[in-house]
């Protein structure tokens, strides 16, 4: 990406009513921000000077002003051990900050992991994007240049989204929401909000604000233990918004047969593995309200930052969902793919796949 084009504000960046002030300032009509949009989120076409039903002065302005290019892939690893395979993206921004991206194939469901960070100030101790610290929020056109550039690459359309990637969205949910207004719009990108899921470590203070009941994308909150004094240990937000208050939350939700609110729950071997653990959580939680995905800990091999923390065995992930579907629970295990390229759940860094 050149000087120039640096220099330039990003049109993915742009809602559409904003576009439509700028189409309205530069004296062309509110309806040329639609039209805008639909050439590049419906067509994927990144370049002014082909959008034809739009007039050649707007075209001009627009491509003096703004930057339409797709963001940088500078690194990419395929996972072939998977069931349609996984591929993960390193992607770098417009001022040469970088955050991964995955994209796993599963039958004819493509889903990409979006990040909403560069890095994260949640400090979860299992996860391996906290050892990053923080650097900054993406934006909102960072989080859709996602899609577009893995898109691009691939040749495929993305089907599902979870924002499951590097950070946490609800730390970020101005940008996240702003994504998602374009993502989720049929004109636009056109993925179901029913096939979006956000995910959570449990932010009660913007959670109540989302009007939980009415929500329209899915929402996972990552819980993590069954007692305060486990997950403070593992989550230091559990400190600010502690266990029984955020359960609280999640069983003041209408009983949703579609739409469950998703409890993920990393185990790890010896820290909340227990059938103790499962007993605590069928206390927390009623089996209408909720659904557990269990996910066994994502650990790189040579992790320093996971070093104190192992992968339970089979036989304690069975138990533990055995424990919890008699309980009547819709439970599921995240085997998680693209394991082997380091891009499960928490194994997100940043860096340069194959260093």
């Amino acid at each position: 990406m050149n000087n120039k084009n640096n220099n330039k504000y990003r049109i993915f960046d742009k809602s559409q009513k904003e576009l439509e002030e700028y189409c309205i300032a530069k004296g062309f009509k509110k309806h040329n921000a639609e039209q805008i949009m639909r050439w590049i989120y419906s067509r994927r076409l990144f370049d002014f000077t082909k959008m034809t039903d739009i007039p050649k002065p707007l075209r001009e302005n627009l491509a003096g002003d703004f930057n339409v290019s797709l963001s940088e892939i500078i690194d990419t690893r395929y996972e072939t051990d998977d069931e349609g395979g996984s591929k993960k993206y390193l992607i770098k921004f417009q001022d040469g900050e970088t955050a991964e991206s995955v994209l796993i194939n599963y039958r004819k469901r493509k889903t990409l992991c979006l990040s909403s960070q560069i890095g994260c100030k949640m400090g979860c101790v299992y996860c391996e994007t906290s050892g990053l610290g923080f650097k900054r929020n993406l934006t909102s056109g960072e989080i859709i240049s996602q899609i577009l550039t893995v898109e691009n690459d691939t040749g495929d359309t993305i089907t599902n989204i979870v924002f499951m990637g590097m950070g946490e969205p609800l730390d970020n949910i101005e940008e996240v929401e702003k994504s998602l207004d374009i993502i989720s719009d049929d004109k636009f990108i056109g993925i179901a909000p029913r096939k979006i899921t956000v995910s959570t470590c449990g932010l009660l203070n913007v959670l109540s604000r989302l009007n939980f009941n009415e929500y329209r994308y899915k929402i996972a909150v990552s819980l993590n233990a069954s007692d305060n004094m486990t997950r403070n240990m593992l989550m230091p937000v559990n400190k600010k918004f502690p266990i029984e208050k955020l359960a609280a939350l999640i069983n003041s939700k209408k009983p949703s047969v579609h739409n469950k609110t998703t409890i993920e729950y990393v185990l790890i071997k010896g820290i909340n593995d227990s059938i103790e653990n499962a007993v605590k959580l069928i206390k927390l939680f009623s089996p209408a309200k909720v659904k557990f995905n269990l996910i066994p800990l994502n650990k790189e091999q040579n992790s320093l930052y996971l070093k104190n923390f192992e992968r339970p065995d089979d036989a304690a992930v069975d138990n533990f969902k055995s424990k919890l579907a008699k309980a009547g629970f819709t439970v599921t295990v995240r085997f998680s793919k693209a394991l082997s390229i380091n891009g499960g759940c928490g194994q997100l860094k940043a860096k340069m796949i194959n260093s």
